[in-house]
């Protein structure tokens, strides 16, 4: 602390030359003149003192003989005398000084820790919804509030904090234990097929089980029992549950028109924008047209593994114009079986396909396919057992 005062008033350091030493030390004793570190070098005394002082020293220096010589001069008075004429320079500081403490009160980089079964973009577009995102002033946002919209709106968050440190905030999030789901076998049900097949397995896990491997079921039909009565006319209910994996037919039917659109490609040039501080500052003066396809991709400076709120942003711009193609035969059938396989996957993708059947017919103006898939899936579902009671 006494270094940053001495920094801010000034300080000298002199030299005694061509007096009484000893004399000129008498005499600053008397005055209470606060000289420090002195050293003598043969006839020569050097000392210091705070800039404020240094004039009164002229005197008792006269006194015994002797004259001052400054040797080095430090702190702000110095410095500002030197710039006192250049107001570009001092006019630049305070405005740099003055941009900074802006600057200082906004989020430059939020990071979140902790979560795991939340993904990160779900936490930021949150964050985002409520006001707090990279460029938000810390005053506009109540951040004990936000805390609590967490655990509110997330059931897997059981604490979170919101720390500031600087420009950056680091968003602590603790997720809650999942307990495993426990069965409630006081929900009675059945256990029905929801749809058609041959069952190639069949296990009953709670419940009379009704239907055995081998067996063809159709959508509806009991394959667990809730209810069991035994030979003396008592009635026993539980939830039935089990899983029966069966042969299912799917029919399976796509039409691919003959007549495509497609985008055919015009031209393709790069952009440039800086991003400061929140901003985007765009390096180029076109206008992107309607008809353009636009992938971004940001850059921003790293600086201790944390992005800083300085970057780049590169742009490619891709203009195209949509037209219409009549496919070939050959091209027809090639897109109809890239579709149809595309098909396959998105509906049975999560199914064990056996077999399937596929036929495809070309038309003047389409490739129409049809045919079935034979998958194994689990067809069981359980339905509720409603028991009325006697008023």
């Amino acid at each position: 602390m006494v270094k940053i005062i001495r920094w801010l008033l000034g300080w000298v350091k002199f030299a005694f030359v061509g007096g009484f030493n000893e004399g000129f030390l008498d005499s600053c004793y008397e005055e209470k003149y606060n000289i420090r570190n002195i050293t003598v070098d043969g006839k020569t005394l050097y000392a210091e003192c705070l800039a404020g002082l240094y004039p009164r020293l002229r005197k008792p220096a006269r006194e015994n003989g002797g004259r001052l010589k400054i040797i080095k001069k430090h702190g702000f008075p110095f410095i500002f005398l030197k710039i006192r004429n250049r107001w570009g320079i001092f006019t630049g500081i305070v405005i740099g000084i003055a941009f900074i403490s802006f600057i200082s009160g906004f989020a430059w980089n939020i990071e979140i820790t902790g979560n795991e079964r939340l993904s990160e973009e779900t936490v930021r577009a949150f964050l985002a919804e409520n006001g707090f995102y990279e460029g938000a002033r810390f005053k506009s946002v109540d951040r004990p509030t936000l805390e609590k919209l967490l655990l509110a709106s997330f059931d897997d968050i059981a604490w979170a904090h919101i720390n500031r440190n600087g420009t950056s905030a680091t968003v602590e999030i603790n997720e809650a234990v999942i307990r495993p789901k426990t069965v409630n076998r006081k929900k009675y049900a059945n256990l029905k097929a929801k749809k058609s097949g041959v069952i190639v397995k069949a296990t009953a896990y709670d419940g009379w089980a009704k239907v055995r491997k081998g067996d063809a079921v159709n959508k509806g039909d009991l394959l667990i029992s809730g209810i069991y009565t035994n030979e003396k006319g008592k009635t026993y209910f539980t939830r039935a549950r089990g899983q029966y994996i069966a042969e299912v037919k799917e029919k399976f039917e796509l039409t691919v028109s003959r007549q495509q659109s497609y985008k055919r490609s015009l031209s393709e040039t790069e952009r440039t924008a800086l991003l400061l501080f929140g901003l985007r500052i765009p390096l180029y003066l076109e206008k992107t047209p309607k008809n353009a396809e636009v992938e971004t991709q940001n850059k921003r400076i790293i600086l201790n593994g944390k992005a800083l709120p300085v970057g780049l942003e590169k742009s490619i711009v891709r203009v195209y114009k949509k037209e219409v193609k009549t496919l070939s035969d050959g091209e027809l059938t090639a897109l109809s079986k890239k579709e149809a396989e595309r098909k396959l996957k998105k509906e049975y993708g999560k199914y064990e396909i056996i077999k399937q059947k596929i036929d495809t017919e070309l038309t003047d103006s389409a490739a129409v396919s049809k045919g079935y898939v034979l998958c194994l899936e689990d067809i069981g579902k359980e339905v509720r057992i409603k028991i009325k009671k006697n008023k």
